[in-house]
């Protein structure tokens, strides 16, 4: 054995004994996305509750849904009247027996009532 052969030897016994420094963590876009869907996803809830927020089309719908909420808990606005008064043409479906005619028979008028469209008159 040379005595260069000897030294390259006992170099990379010395260099495997010897601590690396540790190396900077390679950035990836990957480690990017979660903050930035933190920063984007909030912000795009934002703007779309701003766009429905100035469109006076859902302060409309809004105003009806809250309306219609506080029936439903019986809680309506003074002023209102809680139930509407029932009329013979409620929209209110039916069974097809209490609708059927004599004979069992089914017409338009039979589906008519069975939806709540017209009384039952025969």
């Amino acid at each position: 054995m040379s005595d260069s052969d000897r030294d390259y030897y006992w170099e990379q016994v010395r260099q495997q004994h010897r601590q690396k420094p540790p190396e900077e963590p390679k950035r990836s876009w990957r480690m990017l996305v979660k903050p930035l869907l933190w920063l984007l996803i909030p912000l795009l809830l934002l703007a779309a509750g701003t766009g429905l927020w100035r469109n006076p089309a859902s302060h409309a719908w809004l105003q009806e849904r809250w309306v219609l909420l506080q029936a439903r808990l019986g809680m309506a606005p003074g002023g209102t009247p809680s139930a509407p008064v029932a009329s013979p043409y409620s929209d209110s479906p039916r069974t097809l027996a209490e609708c059927i005619k004599p004979g069992n028979v089914i017409d338009d008028e039979v589906r008519a009532c069975v939806k709540g469209y017209r009384p039952k008159t025969w």
